[in-house]
C-alpha cells in the first residue's frame, strides 16, 4: 500500500507515543503545561497495562524501614544488577504516585473497616502490594487515568497509528514523529516540543508470551535507528505461571496466586520448587521459570501445575475473578483442580537508555515505562514494581519538562515541511516471517541459552536483514523490518551482557545436569560437564 499523498501535518506541545499507564500518567502531568497529542496503535485494551493482574508495590508505612526493605528486595530480585540510587528514587517516590491514583479515583481493594488489602508476591520479604478489582489492577488504573485525560480541551488522541520514524532537526534534536495508519492508507506527521515514548516492551516477539500482539518493540527499533542508545536487551523476564492449554493463547496466572499460597506441583501433587530455592513458590521469577524448564528437560513427560485447590471457591471468585472465570471458561475449576502451566515471555528489564528524568541519549526524546531502561529492575524485575515505575517516571518526566519550559530551554513546535516519508523495506519471497522470527527467539533466546544457539539465531536474523530491498512501505513490512532490527540488537547484547538473572547460559542443553538453576541468579555462570 503505497503512500500517494503528503502526510497530514499536526503540531503539538507534547507528543506521547503509547496509550498505557506510562503514557496516560505522563499526559496527566503535561496537560497543565500545554497541548498533548497521544498516538496509540489501538485502544487501552491493546497494550500490556490493561492486562496487569498483580498490583502496585509500595513501601507501606513509607518510613525508613519500609523503604529500605523495598529497596533491598528490588536489588536482590534484580540479581544485584540494579542501580541502587535509581531504585531508591523509585521507592521513595512511591507515596506520591499512590496518592495521585487515590485522588483520581482508582478503587483499590479494602476490607470491611476501610483498610487497604495487602498481599505478598514472589521475592518480596513482606506484604506490600495493593490491588484493585481483585486481579484487575492494571485495567482499573489505566481506565481511571484515561478518563481523566480524554475530553480535556488540550488533549488529542490518534489511533490506530504506528510510529514509522522520528523527526529530527538539523541539530539532531528530536522534534516529533511520522506515523503510519495500521492499514497503510494514511500518514500523519506530528511536530512537537518534546516527544515521549511509552510504548511498552517487546515480549510479543517470542512465540509464547503473556503480552498482546502489539507489543513487538517497533518503536524501540525506530528510536535505535534515530540514534538512541539501547541497553540490557538480553534481560527478558519469563513469567513462570502461564496457563498452558493446547490451541489456546497463553494466559497469565498472576503471581499473587502464589503470594496467597498457591503451589507449583507435578502430576503426582509433589511440590518441586524447594529443590531449587529456599523460598519455593516465592523465589524470584527467573529462578522459578528456569526450575520449570529444568524439570521439563530432566523429567520427560512431566506435567507441571499451579494448584490453589486448598483455597475456597468463594475466595478465588472474589480475589481473582479474572483468572478464576477465564480458567472456568477453559474447563478448569481452580477450586477443584490445578491449572497446567508453562513459562512465557513477559517483561523487558532493558530498552531505551534513560536517566531518572526520562531523558534518552537524544535531545528532545524521552522514554517512560517498560520501553525505557532506568536500571531499576536489574537482571530480573521484582513483582509489581512495573506499575510503580510507570507512575513514578510519568511524574518525573512531567516535572523535568515543566522545568525546561520554565527556564526557556524547551523549544516550541514548528511547522513540518510536507513531503513523502522515506521508503521502507520489503522482503523477497522466502525471507524470515514474523511468525518464524517469534519461534526463532523462543528457541534461541529463551529461558536458557547456549552460545551456539545464540550464534545460530543471530546468523538467521542477519541473513533475513540482508534479504531486504528498498521499496514501497506497508505496515506489515515496516513491522517485520523493525522486529528484525531489534532482534539483531538483542542477539548482540546476549553475547556481551552479564550472565546473571534472566540472561542465563549453559554450556550445552545436552549437558545440563541436575544442579540448581539459582547459581546464575547469584552471579555465576552455570558449568555443566
Amino acid at each position: 500500500m503505497t503512500q500517494r499523498n503528503p502526510p497530514r501535518s499536526l503540531s503539538t506541545d507534547f507528543l506521547i507515543v503509547g496509550g498505557g499507564i506510562a503514557g496516560y500518567q505522563t499526559a496527566i502531568n503535561l496537560l497543565p503545561l500545554g497541548s498533548v497529542t497521544l498516538v496509540s496503535r489501538g485502544s487501552i485494551v491493546s497494550g500490556s497495562s490493561y492486562y496487569a493482574q498483580g498490583g502496585l508495590a509500595l513501601p507501606w508505612g513509607f518510613g525508613y524501614d519500609a523503604v529500605e526493605s523495598h529497596v533491598a528486595d528490588t536489588i536482590r530480585a534484580g540479581a544485584g544488577l540494579c542501580d541502587p540510587a535509581n531504585v531508591r528514587v523509585l521507592v521513595e517516590e512511591a507515596e506520591e504516585a499512590y496518592a495521585t491514583l487515590v485522588s483520581l479515583g482508582v478503587p483499590f481493594d479494602r476490607d470491611s473497616a476501610g483498610e487497604l488489602l495487602l498481599t505478598r508476591e514472589a521475592a518480596h520479604s513482606r506484604p506490600r502490594i495493593i490491588h484493585a478489582g481483585g486481579d484487575k489492577t492494571g485495567s482499573l488504573i489505566v481506565k481511571t487515568l484515561a478518563q481523566n485525560v480524554h475530553g480535556h480541551e488540550r488533549f488529542t488522541f490518534l489511533t490506530p497509528f504506528r510510529l514509522h520514524r522520528l523527526l529530527k532537526e538539523d541539530s539532531g534534536r528530536v522534534a516529533g514523529g511520522l506515523f503510519m495508519s495500521e492499514d497503510g492508507q494514511e500518514w500523519v506527521s506530528v511536530r512537537s516540543g518534546a516527544t515521549i515514548l511509552a510504548t511498552g516492551g517487546f515480549s510479543a516477539l517470542f512465540a509464547r508470551t503473556t503480552n498482546p500482539p502489539s507489543q513487538v518493540g517497533d518503536a524501540t527499533a525506530v528510536a535505535a535507528a534515530a540514534g538512541a542508545q539501547l541497553e540490557r536487551l538480553a534481560f527478558t523476564q519469563f513469567h513462570p505461571t502461564v496457563l498452558d492449554l493446547p490451541g489456546q493463547v497463553p494466559f497469565l496466572l498472576t503471581e499473587a496466586l502464589r503470594g496467597e499460597g498457591g503451589h507449583i506441583v507435578d502430576q503426582k501433587g509433589h511440590r518441586i520448587l524447594f529443590r531449587y530455592h529456599p523460598d519455593g513458590e516465592l523465589a524470584p521469577r527467573d529462578v522459578v521459570s528456569r526450575a520449570l524448564w529444568l524439570e521439563a528437560r530432566n523429567r520427560p513427560g512431566v506435567k507441571l501445575f499451579l494448584s490453589v485447590v486448598h483455597l475456597s471457591e468463594n475466595y478465588l471468585r472474589q480475589r481473582f475473578p479474572q483468572v478464576y472465570f477465564h480458567c472456568l471458561e477453559a474447563g478448569i475449576d481452580l477450586s477443584r483442580e490445578p491449572a497446567p502451566i508453562r513459562p512465557a515471555a513477559h517483561f523487558q528489564m532493558g530498552g531505551i537508555r534513560t536517566d531518572m528524568d526520562g531523558r534518552t541519549t537524544l535531545s528532545g526524546l524521552y522514554a517512560v515505562g517498560e520501553v525505557a531502561s532506568t536500571r531499576v529492575h536489574g537482571a530480573n524485575r521484582l513483582a509489581s514494581n512495573s506499575l510503580l515505575e510507570a507512575l513514578v517516571m510519568g511524574n518525573r518526566v512531567g516535572r523535568t519538562i515543566a522545568s525546561l519550559r520554565a527556564e526557556g530551554d524547551l523549544l516550541p513546535p514548528e511547522a513540518l515541511e510536507e513531503g513523502e516519508p522515506s521508503p521502507g523495506a520489503t522482503h523477497e519471497p522466502g525471507a524470515l516471517s514474523l511468525e518464524d522470527l517469534r519461534i526463532l527467539l523462543w528457541e534461541k533466546a529463551g529461558i536458557v541459552r547456549t552460545e551456539e544457539q545464540v550464534a545460530m539465531g543471530e546468523e538467521e536474523v542477519l541473513a533475513a536483514l540482508a534479504s531486504e530491498k528498498t521499496g514501497e512501505t506497508t505496515p506489515k513490512e515496516a513491522l517485520l523490518h523493525n522486529a528484525l532490527t531489534l532482534s539483531r540488537l538483542l542477539f548482540e547484547d546476549l553475547k556481551t551482557a552479564p550472565r546473571v538473572g534472566a540472561n542465563y547460559f549453559v554450556e550445552s542443553r545436552n549437558s545440563w545436569g541436575g544442579s540448581s538453576p539459582d547459581s546464575a541468579h547469584a552471579g555465576s555462570k552455570e558449568k555443566t560437564v
